[in-house]
């Protein structure tokens, strides 16, 4: 009987990636390096965003590294199967991946990479 409520939670619509939803999440790493290939280490942050289908887009709210902006989604949502969430996003920018909670972006310009990776909750 436990397995199948697990199952049955699982399976849930709740466990998928939905326009409107709202993720929180902590970065794991933040670094840059710079074209001269100098590494260093950033703070982490906390940060969120919603799901917007009218933008098509991860829209981050005002606090955190991603400070308001504005990331278009390709492809709308995907799907991997029954139990993933992945979509892809980017701007001019960078470009971000989300997959089952984690998510990572980064950022190649003239000042050289940035990189962010974080733990992502929906709520």
């Amino acid at each position: 009987m436990k397995k199948l409520l697990i199952t049955l939670m699982l399976i849930s619509p709740f466990s998928f990636a939905d326009w409107g939803d709202v993720y929180y999440c902590q970065m794991t790493t933040h670094s840059s390096i710079t074209l001269e290939g100098k590494r260093s280490d950033e703070g982490l942050k906390k940060f969120m965003f919603k799901l917007d289908r009218t933008k098509n887009a991860m829209v981050f709210g005002k606090k955190g590294w991603f400070d308001g902006g504005e990331i278009e989604l390709k492809n709308g949502l995907k799907l991997l199967d029954s139990l993933k969430e992945y979509w892809s996003a980017s701007d001019e920018e960078g470009m971000a991946y989300f997959q089952d909670g984690k998510f990572v972006w980064s950022s190649v310009g003239s000042a050289g990479i940035q990189t962010s990776t974080a733990n992502c909750d929906k709520f």
